[in-house]
């Protein structure tokens, strides 16, 4: 899959979405039988989560996130859904440059969680930040295609 090209006003790339779960195999089960394909399951332990990432061919890549046996930050998401996409990500060259681009527009932006690296991506650093009235989104710091992210 090539990389996306970058919207001009924010300078972010679509990268993933990411859905909470209370433990992967359903989801994994469902994402293989649509043709995702993925790499092996980590512990983040800055985040305190299990993660892996799943990719198609054609469609958007699926970040699966779950407990690990510490409190962490989707216990409360998913205290009453078996899984939700929560999270929307982007690479963002810029990050500095994104977020006072969107405050321009009006965009009222929360950073939640400061730059730190993620072990999934290889150490590179990502940032999540609440959109005031629309959600969650995360940036991974830098100018990288998404396929070759965490290689």
């Amino acid at each position: 899959m090539s990389a996306p090209s970058l919207d001009k006003r924010f300078g972010l790339a679509f990268h993933h979405f990411g859905l909470a779960v209370h433990a992967p195999d359903a989801a994994f089960t469902y994402l293989d039988a649509l043709g995702y394909r993925g790499g092996e399951p980590m512990f983040d332990p800055l985040q305190g989560v299990n993660l892996v990432m799943r990719y198609h061919e054609s469609m958007p890549a699926v970040e699966v996130i779950w407990p690990g046996d510490e409190p962490s930050p989707i216990d409360n998401m998913l205290k009453r859904r078996d899984s939700l996409i929560y999270h929307i990500c982007y690479t963002a060259p810029d990050v500095p440059g994104t977020l006072a681009a969107m405050a321009e527009t009006g965009l009222q932006l929360l950073a939640l969680v400061e730059p730190r690296p993620a072990i999934l991506f290889g150490g590179r650093e990502v940032s999540f930040h609440h959109v005031a009235n629309f959600g969650l989104i995360e940036f991974i710091h830098g100018d990288v295609p998404p396929m070759d992210l965490g290689s």
